[in-house]
């Protein structure tokens, strides 16, 4: 799955999110872009994405996305990327 340039939905991301959980760590990175790039772009609502895991109790996921904020926080940070 790729996202398209616009705003995805939480649900979509979560998705995503869910594929990139349990892809071994070795076969990631182009899923741990294209979650990335969605944070970084701001084109995902991240606090509706944190309620759904919360509401749903999939604490793997939050863990999951966790760890991938702290890997792009230095990027977040600056302000993003350019597009």
């Amino acid at each position: 799955m790729t996202f398209d340039l616009g705003m995805h939905s939480s649900g979509e991301f979560i998705r995503q999110l869910q594929e990139f959980h349990e892809t071994p760590t070795e076969r990631r990175g182009e899923l741990a872009n294209q979650l990335s790039e969605a944070i970084v772009a701001k084109r995902v609502d991240l606090a509706a994405v944190r309620q759904l895991l919360l509401d749903t109790g999939a604490n793997d996921l939050m863990e999951t996305l966790d760890r991938l904020m702290d890997l792009i926080e230095p990027y977040i940070e600056e302000g993003g990327v350019e597009e």
